[in-house]
C-alpha cells in the first residue's frame, strides 16, 4: 500500500480562503446569515468617532459570541483562542483577532443584542427544518471563575474596610482645613508608601485584636494610594460585593468576581465558579437555550431551561422527549413535568449509579421495595404489611412525613427490615407519587 507524502510546510500558490474548509451545512453559515441581517448600527454609532484605535466591529464580535454559545463555550479567553486557531472562528471574524477583554466587555455591554441574535438563530434553524426536536436534553457544567479562592471577604470584613477608609477620609478633611494651599489629592506624609500604610494597618489590627485578610489590606492600600477615580472604583466594587452578599447564603464574596459562587468541581474541591445550563437538540446538536447561573446545583434549573426553550422555539412539541441527569431529580421538577405534560426522563440516584457502572447497595427491604399507595397515602411492605403516616417534621426547610409499620413486632423478618427498632420507619414528602412514576418510567 502506498503512503501519502508528509506535506507539512508546503506553500499555497494562492492565499487560502478559510470558508472553503468549512462544510456548507455547518451552523456557522446560519449564524453568519442571522447576524448579517441584524441592525447593529445604533450600537456601532457609539464607536464611530473619538480618539484611539478603531473599535472592532460589533457585528463581528456578535458572530463569534453566538457561535460560541452554539458550541457551549462561555469563556471569553477560549473564544479569543478560537479566533486565533479555529477555521470556523477565523472565518466569522474575517481573520480579526480580538483579545479576551474586548470579547468580555462586548458580552457585558450588548447582553440584549446577543440574546436576540441567539433566539433568532434558533428560530431560523427551526424554520429551515434543521431542528428535529424528537429528543432534547438539559445539562449543567461548572466552570471556574477568573477569581482567586483566597480573595474573598465577609460582610463584617467589608464593613471594617469601610470604617477604616471613612476614618482616612475624615483625617484628610481635617488636613484640608490646615493645608488648604496644597493639592486635594496629596497623601498625608505618614501614609505615602505601601509599607507605611501596612504598618498603620498592623497597628489597627493590634489595637482591635483582629487580623485582617490580605484582600482587605490590599483594598485599603489601593484606596489610600489611588486617585479619585481609583477610590470611586474601589467603593463601587465594595458596593457590588455587598449587593451579592445579600443574594448569597455562602457568607463570603469574591472581590474580583462578586457574582461567582463557591461550587464543588469534579474533583470534589470547592472553587469560585459559575454553573452554565444548556438545552440541546440531540439530532442537530443545536443549543436551544442557555444561561449562566449562580446556583451550586442543577436542582432549580429544569423549569427555567424548559421555559426558555419553549420561548425560543415558540413552544415545545408534545412528542418531544426531554432527558436530564440525576441532578435534576427532585419532587418539584417531577411535578412540573407532569403538570406541563412534558415527556421527561430523569434517573433517580440508584438508577444513575447503575447507568454509570457503579455498584448499588440494594437490600430486600430498602424503601424502593415498598409499594406506595397514593390513594390511601400509605406504604405496603414486601410481606404485605401496611405502614401509615404517623407524624411530620421540618428538615432543612422542607416538610417530611414519617410512616410506621403496625405489626412489625410479629414479623419474622423484622431484624432484617427494621433492625433494632421496634417498627419499620419510612420517611417521605409530598412528591412520593411523582418519584415512583418517574422511576417506573425509567425502568420501562
Amino acid at each position: 500500500m502506498a503512503i501519502r507524502s508528509d506535506k507539512i510546510g508546503q506553500s499555497w500558490l494562492l492565499p487560502l480562503d478559510v470558508s472553503e474548509l468549512i462544510p456548507e451545512d455547518h451552523i456557522c453559515n446560519l449564524v453568519k446569515v442571522v447576524v448579517d441581517n441584524m441592525d447593529v448600527g445604533e450600537i456601532e454609532q457609539k464607536y464611530s468617532s473619538g480618539p484611539g484605535n478603531p473599535a472592532y466591529s460589533r457585528r463581528m464580535l456578535l458572530r463569534i459570541v453566538i457561535m460560541a454559545s452554539a458550541d457551549a463555550i462561555w469563556s471569553s479567553r477560549k473564544i479569543a483562542k478560537l479566533a486565533h486557531e479555529n477555521v470556523v472562528y477565523m472565518y466569522l471574524t474575517g481573520h480579526e483577532k480580538p483579545d479576551f477583554r474586548t470579547i468580555c466587555n462586548f458580552k457585558k455591554e450588548c447582553e440584549e443584542l446577543i440574546e436576540t441574535a441567539f433566539k433568532e438563530t434558533v428560530t431560523i434553524a427551526k424554520a429551515l427544518g434543521i431542528l428535529n426536536l424528537e429528543h432534547i436534553s438539559t445539562d449543567g457544567t461548572k466552570i471556574k471563575a477568573n477569581a482567586s479562592n483566597n480573595y474573598t471577604l465577609s460582610k463584617e470584613e467589608i464593613e471594617r474596610i469601610r470604617r477604616i477608609i471613612a476614618r482616612g477620609i475624615a483625617i484628610d478633611k481635617e488636613e484640608d482645613k490646615l493645608y488648604g494651599d496644597k493639592r486635594g489629592d496629596e497623601l498625608p506624609p505618614e501614609l505615602n508608601t505601601q509599607e507605611k500604610i501596612r504598618e498603620k494597618i498592623k497597628e489597627i489590627e493590634e489595637a482591635s485584636g483582629q487580623k485582617m485578610k490580605g484582600a482587605a489590606k490590599k483594598i485599603i492600600v489601593q484606596h489610600v494610594l489611588g486617585d479619585e477615580k481609583d477610590k470611586a472604583a474601589i467603593m463601587k466594587k465594595l458596593d457590588k460585593a455587598e449587593e451579592e452578599l445579600t443574594k448569597s447564603v455562602q457568607g463570603v464574596v469574591s472581590i474580583t468576581d462578586p457574582e461567582s459562587r463557591f461550587m464543588e468541581n469534579k474533583k470534589k474541591r470547592k472553587e469560585l465558579s459559575y454553573n452554565p445550563q444548556i438545552t440541546v437538540d440531540h439530532d442537530s446538536g443545536i443549543i436551544l437555550a442557555n444561561d449562566v447561573t449562580q446556583d451550586c446545583t442543577d436542582h432549580y434549573q429544569l423549569q427555567p431551561q424548559l421555559e426558555m426553550t419553549g420561548k425560543n422555539i415558540d413552544g415545545l412539541p408534545e412528542w418531544t422527549k426531554v432527558s436530564m441527569d440525576n441532578g435534576y431529580f427532585n419532587g418539584p421538577n417531577l411535578r412540573y413535568l407532569e403538570k406541563e405534560r412534558v415527556d421527561g426522563y430523569i434517573p433517580d440516584s440508584k438508577q444513575a449509579q447503575k447507568m454509570n457502572g457503579k455498584t448499588v447497595k440494594d437490600g430486600p427491604y430498602s424503601k424502593d421495595k415498598f409499594v406506595y399507595d397514593e390513594v390511601n397515602d400509605q406504604f405496603i411492605c414486601p410481606n404485605g404489611e401496611i405502614l401509615t403516616r404517623k407524624g411530620e417534621y421540618m428538615y432543612k426547610g422542607k416538610l417530611q412525613y414519617s410512616y410506621y409499620g403496625a405489626n412489625c413486632g410479629e414479623c419474622p423478618f423484622k431484624e432484617d427490615c427494621a433492625g433494632k427498632s421496634k417498627k419499620k420507619k419510612i420517611t417521605s414528602d409530598d412528591y412520593e407519587a411523582e418519584r415512583r412514576r418517574m422511576a417506573g418510567k425509567m425502568c420501562s
